[in-house]
């Protein structure tokens, strides 16, 4: 089952929602990077379900976006200040220790 690597931008004004839109990438193993942004991988089925699960959540004057980047450029992305770490991010890690 290939997997892509996505960062899950989102807009929520309203606190529960934006907890649960959270919570919704949290349970699909994606991680929190920023405070309103996530980055994991899914296969193609994953992300349908992620998708229709999201749907549900958000309302319509919300904004949640799923960005694919492919794995090579995933290992490229330049970060200033704060960053996270890319391996774990992307599954290449089994555990860290912070």
């Amino acid at each position: 089952m290939k997997k892509h690597m996505y960062y899950a931008v989102y807009d929520v004004s309203d606190n529960q929602t934006r907890m649960r839109v959270a919570q919704a990438l949290k349970d699909a193993g994606f991680v929190r990077v920023q405070k309103s942004v996530f980055c994991g991988s899914l296969s193609s089925q994953q992300k349908k379900d992620l998708v229709e699960k999201l749907k549900g959540i958000a309302a319509s004057s919300d904004s949640v976006y799923l960005i694919l980047t492919c794995n090579k450029c995933f290992g490229k992305v330049t970060i200033i200040g704060q960053g996270f770490d890319k391996d774990y991010v992307a599954g290449e890690l089994e555990s860290l220790v912070i």
